[in-house]
């Protein structure tokens, strides 16, 4: 079976907030190329970049857009993330998620305009 490639982009708003953008790719390759292309414009244009990172994952997510971003919805995620594996869960309450995070490595809270499409989030 051949996994996908999420190209997984964490950035930190100006409000502190963990902010998650999502790019769907079909192989490692592609994800790279994807990623040294956005990673060089994000990081031009001022953003403060955490994490822009390659993970085989089945999900697949809503497209990005830069025309929308400003007054799109913004979803709420729990989000575990390790060099091999990509788990995306929704919650609703942010500040719960947050709470309920503490002190657990590789597991974040984080927003996004993108929504996850499909029932399956690990």
């Amino acid at each position: 079976m051949n996994t996908a490639t999420v190209l997984v982009i964490l950035t930190l708003l100006a409000d502190g907030q963990l902010s998650a953008a999502f790019v769907n790719t079909d192989d490692p390759a592609t994800c790279a190329e994807r990623a040294a292309a956005i990673g060089a414009v994000l990081r031009q244009g001022g953003a403060d970049v955490q994490t822009l990172r390659c993970v085989p994952s089945d999900l697949r997510f809503t497209r990005f857009s830069h025309r929308d971003a400003a007054t799109a919805p913004r979803h709420a995620y729990r989000l575990r993330l390790d060099a091999s594996r990509l788990e995306v869960t929704p919650v609703a309450d942010l500040a719960r998620c947050r709470a309920d995070a503490a002190g657990d490595d590789g597991r974040v809270c984080v927003t996004s305009t993108q929504s996850l499409q499909g029932a399956d989030t690990h």
